[in-house]
């Protein structure tokens, strides 16, 4: 008998066997997420069986690199933003929308994240409308007062109506 070459599927799930001491050291939700990964991979088996004269390794990270790649495009046609700068951080996906209103608010030096947690931590605090009116005519605030004082008065004392007396 001539000599078999194993297909690339064979080669692909020795690759993936040799992993597995890995994924037992991963925690139990990065196990689902590698999981996930080596899924990815096997998708492309049959486009990466047309370059035998690849690394089989080089072809799985592609595979998995294309998959990741559709994903990102895909929730860009849904009109969300991913962002993935930061090792650490969480990634979240924000209407194109919501993006813009984050980029308009982030000062010098900021991330997003610094942007989120500054917005976050605003409380509604009385002195917060110190000299809100501070701009505003003498005419218009003067007006704003009267209204404003107005408020514990009776809608007909306000309005200027009558009491109707009864017969």
């Amino acid at each position: 008998m001539g000599l078999q070459i194993p297909t690339y599927r064979l080669h692909l799930e020795s690759i993936l066997n040799d992993w597995m001491d890995y994924r037992r050291a991963l925690r139990e939700r990065d196990r689902e997420a590698f999981d996930r990964l080596l899924n990815r991979a096997r998708q492309h088996a049959s486009a990466a069986s047309y370059s035998a004269h690849l690394d089989p390794t080089d072809l799985a990270f592609l595979s998995i690199l294309l998959e990741m790649e559709k994903e990102i495009e895909s929730a860009k046609d849904m009109g969300m933003h991913m962002s993935t700068q930061d090792t650490m951080a969480k990634n979240i996906a924000l209407a194109d929308d919501v993006y813009e209103l984050l980029v308009k608010e982030k000062r010098g030096g900021e991330s997003f994240s610094d942007v989120i947690r500054r917005l976050a931590s605003r409380g509604g605090h009385l002195s917060d409308a110190a000299g809100i009116l501070a701009d505003l005519p003498e005419e218009e605030f003067q007006e704003f007062r009267r209204a404003a004082l107005s408020v514990d008065r009776p809608l007909s004392e306000e309005l200027g109506w009558k009491k109707r007396k009864r017969a």
